[in-house]
Parts: C-alpha cells; sequence; structure tokens
C-alpha cells in the first residue's frame, strides 16, 4: 500500500453525488426517521425513564465494533455494582457517558475541535485501553488493519501534518454547509469523512459513530438523543468498512450513501418495534401494580425499572424519589407477583426486570 492518503475536502465538488440514485432510500429513512420520533413522543412512559437503557443498549453495540467483550446484562449490572477493574464495562460506561456530554454541548454550541477533543477525553477516561495521547488529535501516522490476526493494513489515513486543516474543514462544514443535501445524507458524508481523518490515536470508530446522532440532533432531525444505529452497523461490520474503504478507493459516494440511509430506514423500524413493546409491558404491568398498591410511589418505582431493569433496591429508592421502606415492600409484591426476578440474597439483593431485559436483547 502506498503513502499515506490525500483526503478531499468538504463540500465535495459537483457530480461526485447523484441523489437520485438513493432517492428512494433517502425519502424511506426520512419517513421512518418521523414515524420513529412520533413513536418516542406518544409512549406513555415518559422517554427520560427508558431512554438511558436504549443508550447504554446503543453504547454496547458501538464498542463491541472495536472488540470489547460485553454483554447487555453485564453492562447493566455494572451499574448496580460497578467494577472499576473490567476494561470491557468501563470502555461502554465511558461511551455511554462521552454521548452525555456531547448532546449537553450541543444544546448550547456548535461542533468545534474542543467539542471533538472532550468527548475523546471522556472516552478514553479511567480503565480502558489508552492511545498515547488523549484529547488531542494525533500526531503520529495511524494505520486501519483488518480485524484478525495478521492486522494487514487497509487504509492508511492522512499524514498527521494534515490533520488540523481536515478537521477544521469538517467542522465548517457541519456548522454551515454549502450543498442542498438533506441532514441524513449529510450524516452519511460527515461520517465518513471523519473516519477518514482518522484524527485520532485511537477511539475514532467510537466518536464517529457518536457524530451521526448527534448531527442529526444539532439539525433538529430528532429531538433527544434518541437514534441509535450502531448495532445494525455492527451486524453489517464487513459491508460498512468495505463501502468506507471504496469511497477512499474508487470514489463511490453513492454506494456508502444508499447503504446508510437503507440502514437507518431498518433501524427505525427495529426500534418502532421496541418502544411498541416497551409501551405494551409498561400498560400490562402499571395496572398490575396499580392494583397491588394504591399509591403513586408505585408508578414510580415500576417508571424507575425502565431506566434501571437490573438495578438494587437502595439504586431504586435515590432514582424514583421514595423512601426505600415502601420500595423494599413494593419490589416484594412485585417479585411475588413475577413481574420482578431477584437473586435472593440476604443483603444487597438485586432485581431482574427480564420482561424488559427479553425486549432489549432483540
Amino acid at each position: 500500500m502506498n503513502g499515506s492518503y490525500e483526503a478531499s475536502l468538504l463540500p465535495l465538488p459537483a457530480g461526485v453525488i447523484d441523489q437520485t440514485y438513493f432517492l428512494d432510500e433517502l425519502v424511506d429513512a426520512t419517513a421512518k426517521l418521523e414515524v420513529y420520533k412520533e413513536k418516542i413522543l406518544d409512549s406513555k412512559l415518559d422517554s427520560s425513564w427508558f431512554m438511558p437503557t436504549l443508550q447504554q443498549k446503543e453504547a454496547l453495540a458501538s464498542s463491541l465494533m472495536e472488540g470489547t467483550q460485553a454483554t447487555l446484562d453485564g453492562v447493566l449490572i455494572n451499574q448496580v455494582a460497578p467494577d472499576s477493574k473490567n476494561i470491557n464495562l468501563n470502555e461502554v460506561r465511558n461511551y455511554y457517558l462521552a454521548t452525555a456530554r456531547g448532546y449537553d454541548t450541543l444544546r448550547r454550541h456548535d461542533f468545534s475541535n474542543d467539542f471533538f477533543l472532550d468527548i475523546h477525553t471522556a472516552l478514553m477516561e479511567g480503565n480502558v485501553r489508552k492511545p498515547k495521547v488523549i484529547g488531542a488529535y494525533r500526531t503520529e501516522q495511524n494505520y486501519i488493519g483488518m480485524n484478525d490476526a495478521n492486522h494487514a493494513v487497509t487504509f492508511i489515513p492522512p499524514a498527521p501534518e494534515k490533520v488540523g486543516s481536515l478537521m477544521d474543514n469538517l467542522i465548517a462544514y457541519v456548522n454551515k454547509p454549502e450543498d442542498n443535501f438533506r441532514p441524513l445524507v449529510r450524516s452519511a458524508i460527515i461520517h465518513a469523512q471523519f473516519e477518514t481523518i482518522h484524527p485520532f490515536m485511537d477511539g475514532n470508530g467510537r466518536v464517529g459513530r457518536m457524530l451521526i446522532p448527534m448531527y442529526l440532533f444539532s439539525q433538529k432531525q430528532i429531538s433527544l438523543p434518541c437514534f441509535f444505529i450502531s448495532e445494525a452497523l455492527e451486524r453489517d461490520k464487513l459491508r460498512y468498512y468495505n463501502l468506507l474503504n471504496n469511497i477512499r478507493s474508487k470514489c463511490e459516494w453513492n454506494e456508502w450513501i444508499k447503504f446508510f440511509l437503507a440502514t437507518v430506514a431498518k433501524h427505525c423500524d427495529k426500534y418502532i418495534g421496541i418502544i411498541s413493546q416497551i409501551n405494551i409491558l409498561y400498560n400490562k404491568h402499571l395496572n398490575i401494580s396499580a392494583n397491588l398498591a394504591r399509591s403513586s410511589n408505585i408508578v414510580s418505582v415500576i417508571n424507575t425499572l425502565y431506566q434501571y431493569p437490573v438495578a438494587s433496591a437502595k439504586q431504586i429508592a435515590v432514582a424514583a424519589g421514595v423512601p426505600q421502606t415502601s420500595v423494599n415492600r413494593y419490589l416484594s409484591m412485585l417479585v411475588e407477583n413475577r413481574i420482578l426476578h431477584t437473586d435472593n440474597k440476604r443483603k444487597n439483593r438485586t432485581y431482574y426486570y427480564y420482561d424488559l431485559l427479553d425486549i432489549l436483547r432483540t
């Protein structure tokens, strides 16, 4: 393979992208994203309860693409009893916290170099696999290789001295684009360009995947941090990487954008189904719980279980704002009625909301 890649600046030259090539996928993805947004807004359970759990699911999926060894159950259990020595779980936790920090920043500011550096710092904090430099763009050449025993190099990103100007150009495009593409199409372009620049020594894939929903959020295409695509990309990982490489070697932007939009539509369908199932489960168990205890506090406990489907009584009491003696009583009722299951430890019991976990594991 020859030397480092000479990346194009954005916006792309006229004629590189033919919107007719992926028009059907764009219409489908746009419509399904709107349905998904409305499904969240119409939910009887406030999205602030179940959104953090779905964000944990996204954090896991994105981390799995980088070789992290973890499960959703493990991630959720780690919220009850954090294991600071477990690098894999800490990587997933960092992704979740970095995403939350990014959305908080974008509520007040535009994209900037400081934004990307701050996200990278959050991603690499604590006990995780650490590159030489954290929270700063690379000053050395990096390489992208096959994820196998040989690690054959498949792409050499731009030279380190080009990173600063390429990131400045990308940020300018993100904040004030000079083309007529729809935000969903631009999100595909922005993600691919970031991955091509590969500005950090490690963590580029995860930051680049965070960038997709963050950009859509900044463009008011989504009103909540609720667009999750890493799981779908992880499922088609080989195709995803091949299409990104084909942009660089063959300038095949149309094929990449077509795939990206189809992935958006497909994953919107999945999450529409997940939220529909959550709504059905919530209504069912809320009705049962209302007959068990004539108190609004049990509603708060049920709501909290959607944020913490694996939890301790203390954790639920704090999050729900309900006295722990009352929480203990409600949890016993829910266990007796097989809504919850517990490990039956004498102290520090953990409660599992398996019906919700079954939905989330799909």
